[in-house]
């Protein structure tokens, strides 16, 4: 995704990492299914690893061409799994509204602050030394 269109008329840019006002949702439905997901994809690495036997990490993985490390090939794995259950969510800087991925393909759904304007409660540092109601 790279722009999104809030209602207020603000277009949220997603261009970048590390963006104060985008967060990924795991939805409480599915944090067993991802954990149980993520066990089985990393239990063959770790029972060979536990073993020395290459041959097993081989299998589990696949050959590796030279430039690719296990590591990788097992964050990569880690981090498709976790894009495959995840939501994204947009707070505008404009506003305030919260936009929520409803579905795979790009529907979005608002929802907007009771206290008007942007609040960057999904930045890091939002909510340290505020108290919600």
């Amino acid at each position: 995704m790279s722009k999104i269109g809030c209602k207020c008329g603000h277009v949220i840019v997603d261009q970048t990492d590390s963006l104060p006002y985008k967060a990924s949702l795991l939805r409480d439905q599915e944090e067993d299914a991802f954990w149980d997901e993520l066990r089985r994809e990393i239990a063959p690495l770790v029972a060979a690893a536990e073993s020395g036997d290459k041959a097993a990490i081989a299998k589990a993985y696949g050959a590796l061409a030279p430039w690719v490390s296990a590591a990788d090939t097992l964050e990569d794995r880690i981090s498709s799994i976790h894009a495959s259950r995840q939501t994204t969510v947009y707070e505008c800087q404009r506003c305030g509204r919260l936009l929520l991925e409803k579905a795979v393909g790009g529907r979005f759904v608002s929802y907007a602050p009771e206290v008007g304007g942007y609040q960057g409660i999904l930045s890091q540092a939002s909510g340290e030394t505020d108290h919600c109601d």
